[in-house]
């Protein structure tokens, strides 16, 4: 870990910007403050990043604007402890009487299985009885995810007992529809919240907390959170909503250093109620030091993050997204049905999957090509990447690079101003794809087949067949099935795992395949035909 950036915040926190290894290197920050009105021999508080950016998105957060790069080790985590202990010398970890470490700066903790990890090894090496470890998590629902709620209550019980853990959910709304707003991904409904906090504590547990950070004119709805959760297992934190970036962008912003009369209305109901109630608001000095929950203080994140933004809107006005790729793919099949070529069936046996330039230059929101809808094709990518695997068939993958556009370009050179060279970030393969060694061809032409190894590699490998995701339809994609098609492969285009700039473009490319080069499919077809084997 090597830090890039250090600020002092007078009196209250020291922010730190680490770069962890990788290329290009990952950015993580991490925070060495205090509780407000305590000194630091008191309270210690160390905020520390569990991944670099956040796969999440909250509306009001800026760590996933300045865009995901992964998880961090547990040797990473526990190393942001490590260099906040040796910066406080006077100040002892074995003996303090209150350390609260907060896995909270950047990222979703249960998305990271290393968490765990840091959590046990926080309490082999650090076994102080002062030692407070704090997960914070906006309860994505998964198998995985589900998994590790499980095993996170065992380590609770095992290595930080005695009310020395505390769990956080940020709900943010008790209303669904809001919730989903807020926080853009797939999450555990209020009833299993409710129910996992009943199995979690235990007694001398400390309740699990509740955060909710409501927008300007968003209710509280204590009658609500009173029917959902039982005060015995929980308890009500209310928080602004910090002037982060993404915050100010979608007008959620809504700062306040004593509670608004509607929010300390809300408080003393749900208090007659039964619930122990924190208002928590920022002081003016968190605020202007950008220490608070969903700030970004360097430079560097917070330009990487105003570039994220743009982005988002940007696929906001996409003509596709994720969410609406399935709908979207069945119109596209039906309007280009009438123009389909006779196909042979799709045979798992003799097919290999063949990803057209699904490669950061066109995927990393902050690349000068950056394609919004081959972000909402990724998700099918994957499935394919993953099923084919799984099926045991080849999957290999393109990579559009020029060492020098004007020298290896050709007449691409007249037709394109930017280009993506060989040796910059963009020029990978998105990793989570999981690109293998020896499965990727370099390209400097639209069509795949204009490296011939790949020819030769399919010959190779015995495939005849060949289905095609990636980017663009109307370029890449297609000049790549109709090569393939005068050389003898035939070639089964997944409509959903394919993009390009415009919808009117998809649509005509695909018309064009249907009528004389390749099957239309999707990949849900595709994936249903390769664990059937048919």
């Amino acid at each position: 870990m090597r830090i890039a950036e250090e600020r002092q915040a007078a009196g209250l926190a020291t922010l730190y910007l680490a770069e962890l290894p990788g290329e290009p290197p990952r950015r993580v920050e991490f925070v060495d403050t205090r509780e407000p009105g305590l000194p630091k021999a008191a309270k210690w508080v160390m905020m520390i990043s569990t991944q670099a950016g956040c796969a999440v998105g909250c509306r009001m957060c800026d760590a996933a604007a300045a865009g995901y790069q992964g998880n961090l080790s547990a040797e990473e985590m526990l190393d942001q402890v490590r260099f906040m202990a040796r910066r406080n010398p006077d100040l002892d970890l074995l003996r303090h009487p209150k350390v609260k470490i907060h896995f909270a700066r950047m990222g979703e903790p249960s998305l990271n299985p290393a968490v765990l990890e840091a959590l046990r090894g926080l309490a082999r090496e650090f076994p102080g009885p002062g030692i407070i470890a704090s997960v914070s998590s906006v309860a994505p629902k998964s198998p995985v995810t589900a998994a590790w709620f499980a095993e996170l209550a065992r380590v609770k019980d095992e290595c930080f007992g005695g009310g020395r853990f505390q769990l956080q959910f940020s709900l943010h709304s008790v209303d669904e529809e809001k919730r989903q707003e807020i926080i853009p991904i797939k999450k555990w409904r209020l009833e299993e919240v409710a129910d996992f906090g009943r199995r979690f504590v235990k007694p001398g547990d400390r309740k699990v907390t509740l955060n909710f950070a409501p927008g300007p004119g968003e209710a509280l709805e204590p009658g609500a959170i009173a029917r959902a959760f039982d005060p015995r297992h929980f308890l009500i934190k209310v928080t602004p909503v910090n002037p982060t970036l993404a915050a100010q962008r979608s007008g959620t912003a809504f700062v306040w250093s004593e509670a608004p009369p509607s929010l300390r209305a809300a408080a003393a109901e749900l208090e007659q109620s039964g619930f122990q109630v924190i208002l928590s608001p920022s002081s003016p000095e968190e605020v202007a030091s950008e220490t608070s929950c969903g700030q970004l203080w360097s430079e560097r994140l917070k330009t990487s993050a105003a570039a994220g933004l743009r982005a988002q809107r940007r696929e906001l006005d996409c003509y596709v997204t994720t969410d609406s790729m399935p709908r979207k793919a069945e119109a596209w099949l039906q309007e280009s049905a009438p123009r389909r070529c006779p196909s042979p069936p799709f045979e798992p046996a003799a097919a290999a999957l063949l990803v057209v330039d699904m490669q950061d230059f066109f995927l990393d929101r902050s690349a000068p090509a950056y394609l919004p809808s081959g972000r909402a094709a990724l998700r099918n990518v994957r499935r394919l990447v993953e099923a084919f695997r799984a099926a045991g068939r080849p999957v290999l993958f393109t990579l559009h690079a020029h060492e020098d556009l004007a020298r290896d370009g050709g007449l691409m050179a007249r037709w394109w101003q930017e280009a993506c060279l060989a040796g910059s970030p963009w020029a990978r393969v998105a990793a989570v794809l999981e690109p293998r060694a020896g499965d990727t061809y370099l390209k400097t032409r639209y069509s795949a087949f204009s490296n011939p190894a790949l020819e030769a590699r399919l010959k190779t490998d015995r495939v005849t067949q060949l289905a095609l995701a990636g980017v663009k339809t109307d370029l890449c994609v297609e000049s790549t099935a109709r090569a393939a098609f005068d050389l003898g492969w035939h070639t089964f285009v997944a409509v959903d795992a394919t993009a390009t700039r415009t919808e009117a473009q998809h649509i005509g490319a695909l018309k064009s395949l249907a009528r004389g080069f390749s099957a239309l499919t999707d990949t849900g077809r595709l994936v249903a035909s390769l664990g059937s084997g048919a």
